[in-house]
Protein backbone atom coordinates (compact mmCIF):
# COMPACT_ATOMS: atom_id res chain seq x y z
CA UNK A 1 0.00 0.00 0.00
CA UNK A 2 3.14 1.77 0.86
CA UNK A 3 4.47 1.57 -2.70
CA UNK A 4 1.61 2.02 -4.54
CA UNK A 5 1.19 5.89 -2.43
CA UNK A 6 4.46 6.85 -3.10
CA UNK A 7 4.46 5.48 -6.77
CA UNK A 8 1.15 7.50 -6.80
CA UNK A 9 3.00 10.85 -5.76
CA UNK A 10 5.86 10.23 -7.58
CA UNK A 11 3.41 10.55 -10.94
CA UNK A 12 1.23 13.38 -10.18
CA UNK A 13 4.71 14.76 -9.42
CA UNK A 14 5.99 14.12 -12.97
CA UNK A 15 2.79 15.24 -14.37
CA UNK A 16 3.13 18.60 -12.73
CA UNK A 17 6.71 18.89 -13.74
CA UNK A 18 5.90 18.29 -17.27
CA UNK A 19 2.70 20.69 -17.27
CA UNK A 20 4.57 23.18 -15.91
CA UNK A 21 7.50 22.80 -18.29
CA UNK A 22 5.05 23.18 -21.20
CA UNK A 23 3.14 26.03 -20.27
CA UNK A 24 6.08 27.74 -19.41
CA UNK A 25 7.58 27.08 -22.84
CA UNK A 26 4.61 27.97 -24.25
CA UNK A 27 4.31 31.55 -22.67
CA UNK A 28 8.28 32.24 -23.74
CA UNK A 29 7.31 30.89 -27.59
CA UNK A 30 4.08 33.82 -27.06
CA UNK A 31 6.25 36.20 -25.85
CA UNK A 32 9.10 35.55 -28.50
CA UNK A 33 6.36 35.65 -31.01
CA UNK A 34 4.71 38.18 -29.62
CA UNK A 35 7.52 40.51 -29.68
CA UNK A 36 8.94 39.27 -33.21
CA UNK A 37 5.52 39.95 -34.80
CA UNK A 38 4.90 43.39 -33.41
CA UNK A 39 8.00 45.28 -33.06
CA UNK A 40 7.10 48.24 -31.21
CA UNK A 41 5.74 46.25 -28.57
CA UNK A 42 9.47 45.57 -27.13
CA UNK A 43 8.50 48.83 -25.07
CA UNK A 44 6.79 46.74 -22.53
CA UNK A 45 9.76 44.23 -22.42
CA UNK A 46 12.10 46.74 -22.28
CA UNK A 47 10.33 48.54 -19.06
CA UNK A 48 9.94 45.29 -17.40
CA UNK A 49 14.13 44.73 -17.86
CA UNK A 50 14.60 48.49 -17.09
CA UNK A 51 13.17 47.59 -13.26
CA UNK A 52 16.60 45.72 -12.98
CA UNK A 53 19.05 47.60 -15.44
CA UNK A 54 18.54 51.12 -15.32
CA UNK A 55 20.21 52.22 -17.94
CA UNK A 56 17.79 50.86 -20.10
CA UNK A 57 15.23 53.70 -19.17
CA UNK A 58 17.39 56.06 -21.69
CA UNK A 59 16.15 54.04 -24.94
CA UNK A 60 12.44 53.61 -23.74
CA UNK A 61 10.32 56.15 -25.99
CA UNK A 62 10.60 59.67 -24.75
CA UNK A 63 7.24 59.87 -22.90
CA UNK A 64 6.79 56.57 -22.43
CA UNK A 65 3.79 56.04 -19.75
CA UNK A 66 5.33 53.45 -17.49
CA UNK A 67 3.17 50.56 -15.28
CA UNK A 68 4.89 47.62 -14.61
CA UNK A 69 1.65 45.31 -14.34
CA UNK A 70 0.16 46.48 -17.47
CA UNK A 71 3.39 46.09 -19.22
CA UNK A 72 4.01 42.52 -17.27
CA UNK A 73 0.78 41.56 -18.90
CA UNK A 74 0.92 42.66 -22.06
CA UNK A 75 4.60 40.93 -22.55
CA UNK A 76 3.13 37.85 -21.14
CA UNK A 77 -0.56 37.48 -22.28
CA UNK A 78 -0.37 39.62 -25.37
CA UNK A 79 -3.11 41.36 -23.94
CA UNK A 80 -3.01 45.18 -24.58
CA UNK A 81 -5.46 47.08 -21.72
CA UNK A 82 -5.63 50.00 -24.19
CA UNK A 83 -6.43 48.03 -26.90
CA UNK A 84 -9.42 45.71 -26.97
CA UNK A 85 -8.26 44.00 -30.38
CA UNK A 86 -5.10 42.43 -28.47
CA UNK A 87 -7.82 39.94 -26.59
CA UNK A 88 -9.32 38.59 -30.20
CA UNK A 89 -6.29 38.21 -31.84
CA UNK A 90 -5.07 34.90 -30.66
CA UNK A 91 -8.61 33.38 -30.87
CA UNK A 92 -9.79 34.26 -34.38
CA UNK A 93 -7.68 32.63 -36.84
CA UNK A 94 -5.87 35.49 -39.54
CA UNK A 95 -7.15 38.81 -37.60
CA UNK A 96 -3.47 39.52 -36.04
CA UNK A 97 -2.21 38.65 -39.84
CA UNK A 98 -4.87 40.96 -41.67
CA UNK A 99 -4.39 43.55 -39.33
CA UNK A 100 -2.30 46.85 -39.64
CA UNK A 101 0.88 46.80 -37.24
CA UNK A 102 2.17 50.39 -35.60
CA UNK A 103 5.72 50.12 -36.14
CA UNK A 104 6.24 53.54 -34.80
CA UNK A 105 4.01 55.45 -32.73
CA UNK A 106 3.54 58.83 -33.07
CA UNK A 107 2.07 61.47 -30.14
CA UNK A 108 -1.77 60.08 -29.97
CA UNK A 109 -1.58 57.16 -32.47
CA UNK A 110 -3.11 53.75 -31.31
CA UNK A 111 -5.31 51.22 -32.96
CA UNK A 112 -8.49 53.53 -32.70
CA UNK A 113 -7.11 55.57 -35.08
CA UNK A 114 -5.48 53.65 -37.75
CA UNK A 115 -5.27 55.15 -41.31
CA UNK A 116 -8.71 54.81 -43.25
CA UNK A 117 -8.36 53.88 -46.97
CA UNK A 118 -11.48 53.95 -48.72
CA UNK A 119 -12.45 53.70 -52.98
CA UNK A 120 -14.12 56.49 -54.41
CA UNK A 121 -18.42 55.94 -55.01
CA UNK A 122 -19.20 53.94 -57.47
CA UNK A 123 -21.91 56.69 -59.26
CA UNK A 124 -18.66 59.29 -59.28
CA UNK A 125 -17.40 60.51 -62.15
CA UNK A 126 -15.02 63.16 -61.84
CA UNK A 127 -13.53 63.54 -65.52
CA UNK A 128 -17.15 63.71 -67.05
CA UNK A 129 -17.15 64.76 -70.87
CA UNK A 130 -14.28 67.10 -70.24
CA UNK A 131 -11.33 65.12 -71.73
CA UNK A 132 -10.24 61.69 -71.77
CA UNK A 133 -9.14 60.31 -68.55
CA UNK A 134 -5.51 58.94 -68.54
CA UNK A 135 -3.52 62.25 -69.71
CA UNK A 136 0.05 62.91 -69.13
CA UNK A 137 1.75 66.30 -68.86
CA UNK A 138 4.57 66.73 -71.60
CA UNK A 139 8.27 66.16 -70.44
CA UNK A 140 7.11 64.65 -67.04
CA UNK A 141 9.70 61.77 -67.07
CA UNK A 142 12.80 63.51 -68.02
CA UNK A 143 16.09 61.16 -69.02
CA UNK A 144 18.52 62.76 -66.68
CA UNK A 145 20.41 60.57 -63.95
CA UNK A 146 20.88 63.04 -61.70
CA UNK A 147 17.71 63.35 -59.85
CA UNK A 148 17.11 62.00 -56.59
CA UNK A 149 13.45 62.03 -55.45
CA UNK A 150 11.00 60.67 -57.88
CA UNK A 151 7.28 61.76 -56.37
CA UNK A 152 3.96 60.40 -57.63
CA UNK A 153 0.15 59.35 -56.30
CA UNK A 154 -0.99 56.03 -57.08
CA UNK A 155 -4.50 57.09 -55.94
CA UNK A 156 -4.07 60.59 -57.53
CA UNK A 157 -7.86 61.81 -57.25
CA UNK A 158 -7.90 61.62 -53.51
CA UNK A 159 -9.06 65.01 -52.49
CA UNK A 160 -10.22 67.51 -49.06
CA UNK A 161 -13.58 68.77 -48.78
CA UNK A 162 -11.69 72.55 -48.08
CA UNK A 163 -11.03 72.28 -52.17
CA UNK A 164 -15.05 70.85 -53.36
CA UNK A 165 -17.52 73.86 -52.49
CA UNK A 166 -20.86 72.37 -51.84
CA UNK A 167 -19.31 68.52 -50.97
CA UNK A 168 -19.57 67.59 -47.51
CA UNK A 169 -20.20 64.10 -48.01
CA UNK A 170 -16.03 62.52 -47.06
CA UNK A 171 -16.75 59.76 -49.36
CA UNK A 172 -17.16 61.74 -52.41
CA UNK A 173 -13.50 63.60 -51.74
CA UNK A 174 -12.91 62.89 -54.90
CA UNK A 175 -11.53 65.45 -57.82
CA UNK A 176 -9.46 64.91 -61.22
CA UNK A 177 -7.83 68.24 -60.54
CA UNK A 178 -7.91 69.55 -57.43
CA UNK A 179 -6.40 66.53 -55.12
CA UNK A 180 -3.60 64.88 -53.30
CA UNK A 181 -1.22 65.68 -56.14
CA UNK A 182 -1.14 69.46 -55.79
CA UNK A 183 0.68 68.61 -52.63
CA UNK A 184 3.28 66.63 -54.14
CA UNK A 185 3.71 69.12 -57.06
CA UNK A 186 4.53 71.27 -53.63
CA UNK A 187 6.53 69.09 -51.80
CA UNK A 188 9.08 68.79 -55.17
CA UNK A 189 9.15 72.38 -55.68
CA UNK A 190 10.82 72.45 -51.84
CA UNK A 191 13.16 69.60 -52.35
CA UNK A 192 14.43 71.22 -55.43
CA UNK A 193 14.82 74.85 -53.56
CA UNK A 194 16.83 73.08 -51.33
CA UNK A 195 19.36 72.00 -53.54
CA UNK A 196 17.42 68.30 -54.18
CA UNK A 197 16.49 67.56 -57.72
CA UNK A 198 13.29 65.97 -58.07
CA UNK A 199 10.98 64.55 -60.24
CA UNK A 200 7.02 65.06 -59.93
CA UNK A 201 4.75 62.39 -61.87
CA UNK A 202 1.68 64.36 -62.53
CA UNK A 203 0.33 61.04 -64.42
CA UNK A 204 -3.64 60.68 -64.05
CA UNK A 205 -2.74 57.17 -62.90
CA UNK A 206 -6.57 57.38 -62.24
CA UNK A 207 -7.80 58.14 -65.03
CA UNK A 208 -5.14 55.22 -66.95
CA UNK A 209 -7.01 52.89 -64.52
CA UNK A 210 -10.47 53.98 -65.96
CA UNK A 211 -9.27 54.10 -69.11
CA UNK A 212 -7.78 50.33 -69.62
CA UNK A 213 -10.53 49.20 -67.56
CA UNK A 214 -9.28 48.13 -64.69
CA UNK A 215 -10.75 48.37 -61.09
CA UNK A 216 -9.66 50.67 -58.33
CA UNK A 217 -7.55 47.68 -56.24
CA UNK A 218 -5.66 47.55 -59.58
CA UNK A 219 -4.24 51.22 -58.95
CA UNK A 220 -0.33 49.86 -57.99
CA UNK A 221 -0.44 48.11 -61.32
CA UNK A 222 -0.32 50.74 -62.95
CA UNK A 223 1.81 53.11 -60.72
CA UNK A 224 4.55 50.36 -60.84
CA UNK A 225 4.66 50.76 -64.23
CA UNK A 226 5.37 54.11 -64.16
CA UNK A 227 7.86 54.18 -60.99
CA UNK A 228 9.94 50.90 -62.95
CA UNK A 229 10.02 53.01 -66.24
CA UNK A 230 11.56 55.99 -64.06
CA UNK A 231 14.06 53.65 -62.26
CA UNK A 232 15.49 52.58 -65.85
CA UNK A 233 15.48 55.96 -67.56
CA UNK A 234 17.32 57.41 -64.18
CA UNK A 235 19.62 55.35 -62.09
CA UNK A 236 20.40 58.61 -59.55
CA UNK A 237 16.60 58.19 -58.10
CA UNK A 238 17.26 57.05 -54.16
CA UNK A 239 13.96 58.25 -52.84
CA UNK A 240 10.18 56.86 -54.15
CA UNK A 241 7.87 58.63 -52.51
CA UNK A 242 4.18 57.76 -53.16
CA UNK A 243 2.12 60.94 -51.86
CA UNK A 244 -1.54 59.85 -50.36
CA UNK A 245 -4.03 61.38 -48.05
CA UNK A 246 -5.59 59.66 -44.87
CA UNK A 247 -10.09 59.39 -44.75
CA UNK A 248 -9.58 59.86 -41.35
CA UNK A 249 -11.26 63.17 -40.10
CA UNK A 250 -9.60 66.38 -39.12
CA UNK A 251 -9.15 65.50 -35.58
CA UNK A 252 -6.89 62.46 -36.27
CA UNK A 253 -5.30 64.50 -39.09
CA UNK A 254 -4.28 68.20 -37.92
CA UNK A 255 -1.81 69.47 -34.89
CA UNK A 256 -0.73 72.53 -34.29
CA UNK A 257 2.52 73.88 -34.00
CA UNK A 258 3.45 76.91 -32.96
CA UNK A 259 -0.29 78.64 -33.32
CA UNK A 260 -0.24 77.12 -37.07
CA UNK A 261 -2.55 73.99 -38.01
CA UNK A 262 -0.79 71.21 -39.91
CA UNK A 263 -1.91 68.44 -41.76
CA UNK A 264 -0.15 65.09 -40.06
CA UNK A 265 1.84 62.82 -41.87
CA UNK A 266 2.10 58.48 -41.69
CA UNK A 267 4.19 56.26 -42.99
CA UNK A 268 2.58 52.67 -44.52
CA UNK A 269 5.08 50.28 -45.41
CA UNK A 270 4.38 47.20 -47.04
CA UNK A 271 5.22 44.26 -45.13
CA UNK A 272 4.44 41.82 -47.87
CA UNK A 273 7.71 41.93 -49.33
CA UNK A 274 11.54 41.17 -48.60
CA UNK A 275 12.53 44.83 -49.05
CA UNK A 276 10.26 45.57 -45.90
CA UNK A 277 12.75 45.76 -43.24
CA UNK A 278 15.11 48.65 -45.06
CA UNK A 279 11.81 50.24 -46.05
CA UNK A 280 10.72 50.28 -42.05
CA UNK A 281 14.05 51.85 -41.05
CA UNK A 282 14.04 54.28 -43.69
CA UNK A 283 10.10 55.46 -42.65
CA UNK A 284 11.03 55.08 -38.82
CA UNK A 285 14.16 57.61 -39.31
CA UNK A 286 12.18 59.86 -41.14
CA UNK A 287 9.31 59.95 -38.63
CA UNK A 288 11.60 60.48 -36.03
CA UNK A 289 13.44 63.08 -37.77
CA UNK A 290 10.06 64.50 -37.92
CA UNK A 291 9.25 64.74 -34.56
CA UNK A 292 12.54 66.13 -33.23
CA UNK A 293 12.16 69.37 -35.72
CA UNK A 294 8.08 69.10 -35.84
CA UNK A 295 6.68 67.34 -32.25
CA UNK A 296 3.32 66.38 -33.14
CA UNK A 297 3.65 66.19 -37.28
CA UNK A 298 3.86 62.47 -37.63
CA UNK A 299 1.60 59.98 -36.74
CA UNK A 300 3.85 57.22 -36.82
CA UNK A 301 5.17 54.31 -39.30
CA UNK A 302 2.24 51.53 -39.83
CA UNK A 303 3.08 48.25 -41.48
CA UNK A 304 0.56 46.39 -43.89
CA UNK A 305 0.49 42.65 -44.48
CA UNK A 306 -0.13 41.36 -47.70
CA UNK A 307 -3.52 40.21 -46.16
CA UNK A 308 -7.36 41.20 -45.53
CA UNK A 309 -7.29 43.65 -48.64
CA UNK A 310 -4.15 45.15 -48.47
CA UNK A 311 -1.79 45.10 -51.10
CA UNK A 312 1.22 44.79 -49.06
CA UNK A 313 3.66 45.71 -51.18
CA UNK A 314 2.34 49.26 -52.62
CA UNK A 315 5.59 48.95 -55.00
CA UNK A 316 8.28 49.17 -52.08
CA UNK A 317 9.80 46.50 -53.22
CA UNK A 318 11.49 48.47 -55.97
CA UNK A 319 13.75 50.01 -53.60
CA UNK A 320 15.27 50.85 -50.54
CA UNK A 321 13.96 53.86 -49.82
CA UNK A 322 10.10 53.79 -50.97
CA UNK A 323 7.49 55.44 -48.81
CA UNK A 324 3.83 55.30 -48.96
CA UNK A 325 3.25 59.07 -47.21
CA UNK A 326 -0.19 60.18 -46.23
CA UNK A 327 -0.12 63.60 -45.89
CA UNK A 328 -3.91 64.77 -43.72
CA UNK A 329 -7.26 63.60 -44.21
CA UNK A 330 -10.53 64.75 -45.96
CA UNK A 331 -10.64 67.97 -43.73
CA UNK A 332 -7.07 69.37 -44.01
CA UNK A 333 -6.88 72.89 -45.98
CA UNK A 334 -4.18 73.29 -48.88
CA UNK A 335 -3.19 75.77 -46.27
CA UNK A 336 -2.07 73.20 -43.97
CA UNK A 337 -1.08 70.38 -46.36
CA UNK A 338 1.00 73.30 -47.86
CA UNK A 339 2.59 73.82 -44.28
CA UNK A 340 3.20 69.98 -43.99
CA UNK A 341 4.99 69.71 -47.46
CA UNK A 342 7.24 72.76 -46.74
CA UNK A 343 8.14 71.04 -43.41
CA UNK A 344 8.66 67.34 -45.30
CA UNK A 345 10.81 68.90 -47.48
CA UNK A 346 13.27 70.62 -45.26
CA UNK A 347 13.47 66.87 -43.13
CA UNK A 348 14.31 64.94 -46.49
CA UNK A 349 16.48 67.41 -47.63
CA UNK A 350 18.62 67.68 -44.24
CA UNK A 351 17.99 63.58 -44.16
CA UNK A 352 19.78 63.46 -47.49
CA UNK A 353 22.75 65.64 -47.46
CA UNK A 354 23.45 63.89 -43.74
CA UNK A 355 23.45 60.42 -45.21
CA UNK A 356 24.49 60.82 -48.75
CA UNK A 357 27.84 59.13 -48.70
CA UNK A 358 26.11 55.83 -47.28
CA UNK A 359 23.28 56.62 -50.17
CA UNK A 360 25.64 56.50 -52.93
CA UNK A 361 26.88 53.33 -51.57
CA UNK A 362 23.51 51.86 -51.44
CA UNK A 363 23.51 52.40 -55.49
Amino acid sequence: MLKLAAKFFVTITALFCLVSAIAFSSIKISTLSFIINDPSRTDSLLYVMSMENQSLKKILPEGYERSFGRDALELFTNINLRNMRSFLISEIPGLNAATPKIIVAGKGTDFTNLPIESPPPSDLDMWGDEEEPGQETPNERPKTEDHVVFIYSTHNTESFLPMLPGVTDPSRAWHKDKNISLVGKRLGEKLKEKGIKTLVNQTDIQGLLKSKGMNYGQSYQVSREIAQEVMNQNSQVQFYFDIHRDSSRRAVTTTEIKGKDYAKTLFVIGEGHPQYEKNSKFATDLHHAIQKKYPGLSRGVFGKPRAGGNDGIYNQDLAENALLIEIGGVDNTLEELNRTADALAEVISEYYWKNSDSLEAQK
